[in-house]
């Protein structure tokens, strides 16, 4: 059976670099792992038509059509990141790993502590429109339905990591 963890959170919270931390931690133990960053899957200009949950509906077609080739390739756990702000965007997911055993995880952290994340990775533009979202994402994150909540506020990388495993029951 496919095992997977999907990591979400508002922006800052770290879920591609958790995710990553994931992937690698399970690849020491030689488990069969894919990372995938969601929102690579769905980073296209679809035009201003004004329909919510566009780019989710990419991100599930294209999750659905690569899935078929990580497991043709024997990758039995998947680790996905994404920022989830509608059910649809996890409906999508769910409906694209058909049988999948997928756990939600979403990942908090202080706003003093996202705030200065976004700072030192965003500039300019994007910064400043990342600073505006980052109340609203945070609470649209928050009504999307998640199995588990792991901060990751100041721990190292790998505790949060393995913390996240445990917690899934990936790990003893």
């Amino acid at each position: 059976m496919t095992r997977a963890i999907l990591l979400t959170g508002t922006l800052g919270a770290g879920k591609t670099a958790v995710a990553v931390e994931v992937g690698w931690l399970l690849s020491l133990r030689d488990v069969r792992v894919a990372v995938v960053d969601l929102d690579w899957l769905g980073w296209a200009h679809l035009g201003d038509e004004g329909r919510p949950g566009r780019s989710d509906e990419l991100i599930a077609a294209n999750l659905a059509a690569i899935w078929p080739n990580y497991a043709a390739a024997g990758i039995d756990h998947l680790v996905l990141a994404r920022l989830l702000i509608r059910r649809s965007g996890l409906e999508g997911v769910r409906a694209a790993l058909p049988g999948a055993d997928l756990k939600v995880v979403r990942l908090t952290a202080s706003p003093a502590t996202l705030e200065s994340r976004l700072r030192r990775r965003d500039s300019g533009r994007e910064l400043d429109e990342h600073l505006r979202e980052l109340a609203p994402s945070a609470e649209q994150s928050a009504a999307v339905e998640a199995d588990l909540v792991v901060e990751n506020d100041g721990a190292p990388l790998a505790e949060v990591a393995e913390q996240v495993l445990r917690r899934a029951g990936w790990w003893a």
